[in-house]
């Protein structure tokens, strides 16, 4: 199988600002508290509902604002791994080391060498 060539990670996304993510979401979130709280203060809604809409309420946004910035710093890191230095090509000679025996010698009865590798 033919070598594909060196790893390059996907093409960056146009970069945003996450305030312009974040005003919306807290505007919303504010917008539909206070509309909790006017149906929970006329007595339309009861208070177990609104304490269960209002942890809604402000848990989605959150979770959205958390899963952004989780997002941005993965692509950030990506970015980082990419200029890694790649193992030299013969690491296979090299690594893992052979394991001596429990008595250690070898079959022929000299002691454990690293020179004399067996393919």
């Amino acid at each position: 199988m033919k070598h594909q060539g060196p790893f390059r990670p996907e093409p960056c996304p146009p970069e945003f600002d996450l305030l312009s993510v974040i005003v919306p979401l807290v505007t919303m979130a504010f917008g539909v508290g206070l509309g909790l709280y006017c149906l929970h203060d006329a007595g339309r809604i009861g208070d177990e509902f609104y304490v269960a809409a209002m942890a809604l309420v402000i848990a989605v946004p959150a979770g959205i604002i958390v899963a952004i910035d989780i997002e941005r710093q993965a692509r950030r890191d990506a970015r980082a791994r990419s200029n890694e230095v790649p193992p030299p090509f013969d690491i296979h000679f090299v690594w893992p080391p052979e394991k001596p025996r429990q008595d250690g010698e070898d079959g022929d009865g000299e002691a454990p060498s690293f020179s004399k590798r067996k393919p």
